[in-house]
C-alpha cells in the first residue's frame, strides 16, 4: 500500500539549516522516508536570498535552498569568487607587426601563436602570399588570439589601418613593376688580349713629357697648348663593350662597330709640321686652305693674280653654330677645323704610318671643315668625349664624318669616345654612314660659288738708286798729310758703308716674329717680305 504524504508543515526558521550559527549542524542528505522536500516555501514566506555569514550555497539544487545535494560542514561556507577573463591583444599593435614585420611572422608570435609563426618565418611569410593573407584578415578583422579572444579597439582603428596598408602594398607593387622595367646593362667580358708586342709596349710606356706648342697659324686647326700628364699606359686592350643599339648595316652606328677600341697611346714625338699640313697633294696649283675655302664659302671674291686659287672675300655659313660669317682675307676669322684632330689622330694609330700617310690624311676633304676661329680654338684637339658642336642638329653629322675619317684610316676609338659617339647616333634615326665621294671633294681652280675677282694694283717701283759723285783728283800732299788724308778717307767711307748696310734693312726669321713686330701680314714690296713667309706664293706673307 502506498504510504500517504503527510501534509506541509508550517516552515520554523529556527529549525531552518541556513539559519542556525551552529558549525556543527549538518544538512540532512535526504528526506524523511516516504516524504519529499517541499517545491515551495510555505505560505507567506520566501526562500532565503543569500545564504547566513559564512555559508555556501554551492551545494544547494535547484529546487531551493533546503534541497541540497550533499551535507556540507559549516567551515566549507565560503564567500564565491568572481573569475575575471583576462583582455584581448592590441589591433593596433596586431596591426602595424603584420605590415612591416608580417614577413617573419612576428605579427603571430604576438598573437601567441608560435607554431605558425615559426613556420611564416622559415618560409618568408610564405614566399609573401601567407603575408598578404593574414594581412587581408586582420583588416577584416577575423584574426582573433591564440585563446580565441577578439583584439581589442579594432573599430576604432580598422579604417586608417585599410588605409595605410592599402598605400603600402601599392608602392611596393609599382617598386617592384618600375625596377624591372629598366634594362640591367650587361657587363663587359673579362679582358682576353695579351700585352702587346715588345716594341709596341715599349712605345706606349715611355713617359709623357708635357710640352708647350707652337702658335699655330690663325687659319688652321688650333693646335693644343700642354699634352696630358704623365701616367703610366695600360699595355692591354680593354674588351669592346655591347652596343645598347642594334646598328643596321649601312648606319654609322654599324660603321662605328667595327671600329677597333682600345686606350689612348702617349703623344711621344708628335709633330704637327710631321703632317704637311696644306700641301698641293691634288696638284691643283691651290694650297689646301684656299681649296676648302672654294668650296664650304659662298660669294666668293678670288684674289687677282693667284690664277684663281686665293679668296678673298666670302661668306660662311657655320656647320658648328649656324650663324652667318663674313670672310676677309685681310682681317681672317675663319679657319680650317680637322674633324678629327691630327693630335687626336696621331694616339690613335698615326704615329705608325709614314710621311705621305700623314699628308693624305691632313689634307683630305672628308676631314676639312671650314669653321670660326673661335670654335676651332676651343675644340682644340678634342674627341666627341669632350666636345662636340653647339649647334645639336649638326652633332650626327660631325659624329658620323668622324667614324667615316677613322674607318677609312684605320684609327681606333678610345672606350670614352666610342661610349659618345653611341649617345649622339641613338638619337639620329637610323644616321647613315657618310661615304667618302665626290660631293666632298673642292672646285678646281678659279671654281666654286665665285661673283668676282679682285685685281690688286701693282706695286709702286722702287725708284732707281742715284749715281754716285765722280770723286775729285786727289791733291799732292806731304806724306803726313797724305797719311792722314788716306787714314780719314778709309776711315769715313767705312763709316758711311756701314750706314748704309744697316739702313732700312728689315728680316723676319719667321710669322711668330713678324706677328710679334706688327708687320703681319707681309705683301710683297713691304719691308720684311721674304719667299720663306709667302709658304703659298701669293705675294702676301704670314697671312
Amino acid at each position: 500500500m502506498t504510504p500517504q504524504r503527510p501534509a506541509p508543515q508550517p516552515h520554523d526558521s529556527s529549525q531552518d539549516p541556513l539559519n542556525a550559527s551552529s558549525a556543527s549542524q549538518d544538512w540532512p542528505s535526504a528526506p524523511p522516508a516516504g516524504q519529499d522536500w517541499p517545491s515551495a516555501p510555505p505560505a507567506g514566506q520566501d526562500w532565503p536570498s543569500a545564504p547566513p555569514a559564512g555559508q555556501d550555497w554551492s551545494n544547494v539544487s535547484a529546487s531551493g535552498p533546503h534541497h541540497l545535494k550533499t551535507p556540507l560542514a559549516s567551515s566549507a561556507y565560503r564567500t564565491p569568487q568572481s573569475g575575471l577573463s583576462a583582455p584581448g591583444k592590441s589591433y593596433a599593435v596586431a596591426w602595424v607587426l603584420s605590415l612591416f614585420l608580417g614577413v617573419w611572422g612576428v605579427d603571430r608570435f604576438y598573437l601567441g601563436r608560435w607554431k605558425t609563426g615559426l613556420l611564416k618565418l622559415v618560409t618568408m611569410g610564405g614566399f609573401f602570399i601567407w603575408y598578404l593573407i593574414d594581412l587581408v584578415l586582420l583588416l577584416t578583422g577575423t584574426v582573433r588570439d591564440a585563446k580565441g579572444r577578439p583584439l581589442q579597439q579594432f573599430e576604432t582603428a580598422k579604417w586608417p589601418s585599410r588605409v595605410i596598408s592599402a598605400v603600402a602594398v601599392a608602392s611596393v607593387f609599382a617598386l617592384f613593376a618600375l625596377a624591372g622595367s629598366i634594362d640591367t646593362p650587361t657587363p663587359p667580358e673579362p679582358e682576353s688580349q695579351v700585352a702587346a708586342p715588345a716594341a709596341e709596349a715599349k712605345d706606349l710606356q715611355a713617359p709623357v713629357e708635357e710640352t708647350t706648342e707652337p702658335a699655330a697659324d690663325p687659319t688652321t686647326e688650333a693646335a693644343p697648348t700642354t699634352t696630358a700628364a704623365p701616367g703610366p699606359t695600360p699595355t692591354t686592350e680593354p674588351a669592346p663593350t655591347t652596343d645598347a643599339v642594334i646598328a643596321a648595316d649601312g648606319t654609322a652606328l654599324a660603321m662605328l662597330a667595327g671600329l677597333e677600341e682600345k686606350g689612348r697611346a702617349p703623344k711621344t714625338d708628335y709633330d704637327r709640321d710631321s703632317f704637311g699640313w696644306r700641301n698641293d697633294v691634288d696638284h691643283n696649283g691651290c694650297d689646301t686652305r684656299n681649296d676648302i675655302l672654294r668650296r664650304d664659302l659662298e660669294d666668293i671674291a678670288l684674289k687677282g693674280g693667284t690664277k684663281g686659287c686665293v679668296v678673298q672675300l666670302g661668306t660662311l655659313e657655320s656647320p658648328y653654330s649656324g650663324d652667318s660669317v663674313a670672310f676677309d682675307r685681310d682681317d681672317n676669322s675663319i679657319d680650317i677645323d680637322h674633324v678629327v684632330a691630327l693630335s687626336d689622330a696621331w694616339q690613335t694609330g698615326a704615329f705608325a704610318w709614314d710621311e705621305t700617310t700623314r699628308a693624305a690624311f691632313a689634307n683630305d676633304p672628308l676631314n676639312l671643315l671650314a669653321v670660326e676661329s673661335s670654335l676651332n680654338r676651343q675644340k682644340s684637339d678634342s674627341d666627341a668625349a669632350s666636345w662636340l658642336p653647339p649647334k645639336k642638329d649638326y652633332r650626327c653629322e660631325y659624329v658620323g664624318r668622324q667614324i667615316a675619317v677613322k674607318d677609312k684610316y684605320d684609327l681606333w676609338v678610345k672606350p670614352a669616345e666610342a661610349d659618345a659617339m653611341e649617345g649622339v647616333l641613338a638619337d639620329c634615326d637610323g644616321f647613315a654612314a657618310i661615304a667618302d665621294d665626290d660631293t666632298l671633294l673642292w672646285p678646281a681652280a678659279g671654281e666654286g660659288d665665285v661673283i668676282a675677282t679682285r685685281e690688286e694694283p701693282a706695286p709702286a717701283p722702287s725708284p732707281e738708286p742715284e749715281p754716285a759723285p765722280a770723286p775729285k783728283p786727289a791733291k799732292a800732299t806731304t806724306p803726313s798729310s797724305s797719311s792722314g788724308s788716306s787714314s780719314g778717307s778709309r776711315s769715313g767711307s767705312s763709316s758711311e758703308g756701314s750706314g748704309s748696310s744697316s739702313g732700312g734693312s728689315v728680316y723676319y726669321k719667321n710669322c711668330d716674329a713678324a706677328r710679334a713686330a706688327g708687320a703681319a701680314p707681309v705683301h710683297s714690296g713691304d719691308p720684311g717680305y721674304a719667299k720663306h713667309l709667302d709658304r703659298d706664293g701669293d705675294g702676301v706673307g704670314c697671312e
